[in-house]
């Protein structure tokens, strides 16, 4: 590698300077930009793009529609603000539109009054009478955005206020909602039997008076026939009706019951935090908890599956006299 001039004793030359200054103020633009590159460079866009999105999470409604009263008004107000900005933004951008024209336009105007012999008063330019009305309509857009954004403020405070209420409202509706799917999934067997019922009478009123052979398996799902199980299910093994019973109640339990750690924090249900749930040090207390809890369960497993002494507790078996 090439030793620099100065470090030779030569003084650098203009144009070694110049290319090494180059290089510094590069690598220096570099460090500036590293990790910018996503960002973007219209500042004004990202206000605007980040006050759309928080106006999207302040819109936001329920999924299932469920309207509180109070709430509904809240609502109410929020549409109408939302369309008069909507209106604004359409308007902005039409005078926008005008704006950009407005060169091209009065180009031909003035090329029309160049035809007809200069004759009459010579057009003016709309150029700044087009600039004045995007201005209005872009303080419209402000206004309205002002009013939106009021209307959203108070639709969150009532939201803060009432937030224990609503909650319970809505904890009340997940439980009948669950309870309802439930009740529905414990009529499923009674229902199947009045079809099996039927099934069999209807096998036995076209074969009478022959002997009607019994088709698979009727506690099995789908008789335990492979192929509506395997198209269905995605399994080839036979299924036990009641374990789609059970994986139906298995559902309702997980829809009315688990949710994110966000969510469940807010609802004050959250399980204690784990590694293996999220990531944490082993320094940790929770960790070092974690550790030797999941360490013990791990010696009682090994001592149960242990061939000695499951040896040992064969033999200490002795049949009870009685017989029973």
């Amino acid at each position: 590698m090439p030793r620099a001039p100065w470090l030779t004793g030569a003084e650098p030359t203009l144009e070694r300077a110049a290319s090494d200054k180059l290089a510094t103020d590069a690598r220096r633009e570099r460090l500036q930009v590293r990790g910018l590159e996503g960002l973007p460079v219209n500042q004004e866009r990202a206000r605007v793009e980040l006050a759309e999105g928080e106006r999207a999470l302040r819109s936001s409604r329920p999924p299932n529609g469920r309207r509180w009263g109070q709430l509904a008004k809240h609502d109410d107000a929020v549409d109408k603000a939302t369309q008069r900005h909507a209106q604004a933004q359409h308007a902005l951008q039409q005078a926008e539109q005008r704006l950009q024209e407005a060169p091209a336009e009065d180009a031909r105007t003035l090329a029309d009054w160049f035809a007809r012999g200069e004759r009459g008063k010579r057009p003016a330019s709309s150029l700044y009478e087009r600039e004045r009305e995007r201005g209005a309509a872009r303080l419209l857009v402000d206004a309205a955005a002002l009013e939106l954004d009021a209307a959203l403020a108070r639709r969150l405070q009532h939201v803060e206020q009432h937030r224990e209420k609503m909650t319970e409202d809505a904890r009340r509706d997940v439980e009948q909602a669950q309870e309802r799917l439930l009740e529905q999934a414990r009529q499923l067997p009674r229902l199947r039997d009045e079809l099996l019922a039927a099934r069999g009478a209807l096998e036995w009123a076209a074969t009478f008076p022959e002997l009607t052979p019994v088709l698979g398996t009727p506690s099995m799902a789908a008789l335990g026939l492979k192929a509506p199980v395997e198209q269905t299910l995605g399994v080839t093994a036979q299924l036990p009706y009641t374990a789609l019973i059970d994986a139906i109640e298995a559902d309702a339990l997980a829809l009315a019951h688990a949710h994110t750690p966000t969510v469940a924090n807010a609802l004050g249900a959250a399980r204690q935090a784990t590694p293996a749930s999220e990531a944490m040090w082993t320094s940790d207390p929770r960790a070092q908890a974690w550790g030797r809890q999941e360490l013990e369960r791990a010696r009682k497993l090994a001592e149960y599956q242990d061939p000695t002494r499951l040896a040992a507790e064969a033999a200490d078996f002795r049949p009870d006299p009685a017989g029973v």
